[in-house]
């Protein structure tokens, strides 16, 4: 019964430090949001997505073809609660909230401790890396849940032999490949890690059920293997893969060049791609494990960042080490699976040149919080050895204090510095331009919108709730760039582009909204600014 009070308490603390304020925090709404949300409006309204494909596997959306399930997800919540921020974010923060609870029945399944299982969920449901990915909606998040789902109903099915819980596994992790793209790099090496550790024991079944089993993955599959095949749904990689980053081979004729007969055999030998680039694959995978990405800065990219805040708390590290002992000491069968994981956990974002990549490496906060909360309970057990009362309260009284407080730091910076130290990276000031623009529009002839922030067209189709039947025959996409994407320039009377003043100064009938940089100063009829949190400009509107 404690246990129930005490995993209902976390699972209420997860619950509220995710939705809490969550149409607000973050502030602003990114263009992916934006492309989710109104992807799953065009999808209830018409059946289609923004480019008119009907009922699509893969979500067509800046050129980029993205896993469609979280759209999918979307649509009964927009139905209720409308084209929001609250009905776009909603279904990442329930999933990260029964994340934490899944993370309990994980770890109770693999080590029968209740004191381990409810320290991981306890872990997970404040950890920052957790936190930030449940209040966006980002499809890593559901992926992950997926994930945990999948692993804990096989352990389960190891446990107790029901083939209903095998068949829920194989159906998770597959449906994960429905959700993000690194999923679809990181379940089948789980999948595939599950029957290698298990694989005798996955002959004992009884063959109808085993047939049964790869019929039924087979099935699954099927759609996402014509959808890939008969679209450009590999796209994304193309743009952001490993290969698709010129460095490596730079260096390579740079090493040769060094080298007196640069087109010898041995220049040839030893600076080639396959081994510049398994180099840099290697440096890109460890570059995950670093202390500064773990617990210190974390991602470089400012929307998946807090300013001075690591993925995981700064004190979290002490317990790292002593978690990873205790695992190897009191390993069983199944704690096997973490180790996997560790492995796999980074394998999707190493293949890209963006490294390390919290977004595409999100599954590895799973493992580590498992190493990590095993860290705490093992120092705690120690603790609890001491026979001096007093002596035993002083590193109680630490450890409370030293987690309430780093809590606390990163709730401050979240709500606190967040929003004015990276405003740009959740493209503030788009609700407010778009409800200005659309209240004027009738006096222009043409409306100019900067594209200095990432796809504005998606953030006005968003925000005007601009009916899809309307769009869908009515726009081009323009030709992809080097990262192989691509928006939309035009679309009624709006147009997307850059805006410097020289450019667009002999547009007349015009409504032109410009970055700050690319007006000047005097001479220009700026009729409102709008601006980031910080009080800096993010635009500036001229009547032309």
């Amino acid at each position: 019964m404690k246990n129930k009070i005490l995993l209902i308490a976390i699972i209420l603390l997860a619950a509220f430090l995710r939705l809490w304020a969550l149409s607000s925090y973050p502030i602003g709404l990114n263009a992916d949001e934006a492309a989710l949300g109104y992807n799953a409006y065009s999808l209830l309204t018409t059946g289609k997505d923004e480019h008119g494909h009907p009922w699509p596997v893969n979500l067509e959306s800046f050129g980029d073809f993205k896993p469609a399930l979280y759209a999918y997800i979307l649509i009964p919540f927009v139905k209720v609660l409308g084209l929001t921020e609250l009905a776009v974010r909603l279904p990442s923060a329930i999933f990260g909230i029964v994340s934490v609870a899944l993370i309990y029945f994980l770890v109770r399944e693999i080590y029968e401790k209740n004191s381990l299982a409810l320290m991981s969920a306890l872990i997970l449901a404040v950890n920052p890396w957790a936190l930030h990915f449940s209040r966006g909606a980002w499809e890593t998040n559901l992926a992950t849940c997926l994930m945990i789902l999948g692993v804990w109903s096989f352990i389960r099915w190891k446990n107790t032999q029901k083939s209903k819980l095998l068949f829920l596994s194989v159906f998770s992790l597959v449906l994960s490949l429905y959700s993000y793209q690194s999923a679809r790099v990181i379940a089948p090496l789980l999948g595939l890690g599950l029957v290698v550790l298990n694989f005798r024991k996955l002959l004992s079944l009884p063959k109808k059920t085993l047939i049964s089993l790869i019929i039924f993955t087979v099935l699954m599959l099927a759609p996402l293997a014509v959808s890939v095949i008969s679209s450009d749904a590999a796209s994304r990689f193309s743009g952001v893969g490993l290969l698709a980053d010129e460095g490596p081979l730079n260096r390579v004729k740079e090493f040769r060049g060094q080298h007196p007969d640069p087109s010898g055999f041995l220049p040839k030998f030893l600076h080639n791609r396959p081994v510049i680039y398994t180099i840099q694959f290697m440096n890109n995978y460890l570059s995950h494990f670093s202390g500064d990405f773990l617990f210190v800065n974390g991602d470089a990219i400012e929307r998946n960042r807090i300013p001075e805040t690591g993925l995981f708390y700064l004190f979290d590290f002490l317990f790292l080490i002593p978690g990873a002992i205790y695992i190897a000491r009191n390993r069983n069968s199944n704690t096997k699976i973490i180790w996997l994981w560790i492995v796999i956990a980074p394998v999707a974002s190493a293949l890209t040149f963006q490294s390390p990549h919290a977004l595409r490496s999100f599954n590895l906060v799973v493992p580590l919080t498992i190493i990590v909360a095993a860290g705490y309970c093992w120092t705690l057990d120690i603790v609890g050895q001491i026979k001096n009362r007093f002596l035993r309260f002083i590193p109680y009284a630490l450890f409370i204090a030293l987690f309430f407080w780093q809590g606390a730091r990163y709730l401050h910076q979240y709500y606190v510095h967040y929003p004015q130290t990276y405003p740009a990276a959740w493209e503030y000031g788009f609700k407010e331009l778009v409800s200005y623009v659309t209240s004027v529009e009738d006096k222009y002839d043409r409306i100019l919108i900067t594209d200095k922030y990432d796809q504005p067209y998606i953030l006005f189709l968003f925000y005007q709730k601009y009916p899809p039947q309307l769009f869908q025959n009515n726009h081009e996409l323009s030709f992809r760039d080097k990262f192989n994407f691509s928006t939309v320039r035009d679309y009624s009377k709006y147009h997307f582009s850059s805006t410097p003043w020289e450019k667009v100064r002999d547009i007349h009938s015009a409504l032109i909204v410009a970055a700050p940089d690319d007006i000047p100063a005097v001479g220009v009829n700026v009729i409102k600014t709008i601006n980031f949190p910080n009080g800096q400009p993010a635009f500036k509107i001229i009547s032309n």
